[in-house]
């Protein structure tokens, strides 16, 4: 037990240095582009279409063609996307069509995700799913933490 802590800490390290390196390398690059220097609404518009174990790909050193390999299964998945355009016409709109697509998009999300990640995590190295477990676990426990701390405030605040 405590062999895998030791790692998962040195592992945490190890990424946590290489993602400040990555985060200084892409600051820099916002700035030579004129954009604002403000990190706080940089990284909520930067990470805003990435939630969730996806976003924690940019952590795992990628290779470029994994990356290739990552946005065509991306692309490929955006293709297979119900959209409810077809419901409307120049002149009217199919409330009855709408409601079905709406349906199917909301079924079919859970099943592409899973699909997503399944062809993703087949193109990682045994070493990155190492890491990408690794990354998973420590975010879930920041997850908690915070749901914790939310919890303590809310039942000092009452008193």
């Amino acid at each position: 037990m405590k062999t895998k802590l030791l790692v998962a800490t040195a592992l945490t390290a190890v990424l946590s240095t290489g993602l400040f390196a990555y985060a200084d390398k892409d600051n820099k690059g916002m700035m030579k582009k004129g954009h604002s220097s403000c990190g706080k609404h940089m990284k909520k518009s930067h990470m805003k279409g990435q939630k969730g174990p996806m976003s924690l790909l940019r952590q795992l050193n990628l290779t470029q063609d994994q990356k290739k390999q990552i946005r065509t299964i991306k692309q490929d998945l955006m293709k297979k996307r119900v959209t409810p355009t077809v419901a409307f016409t120049s002149t009217s709109f199919d409330k009855a069509k709408f409601i079905e697509i709406m349906k199917q998009k909301r079924d079919n999300k859970i099943e592409l995700k899973a699909e997503m990640m399944d062809r993703v995590y087949n193109v990682l190295t045994s070493k990155q799913k190492e890491q990408f477990k690794v990354l998973m676990d420590l975010k879930a426990e920041k997850r908690m933490a915070m749901m914790e701390k939310r919890m303590n405030n809310k039942g000092q605040g009452q008193k």
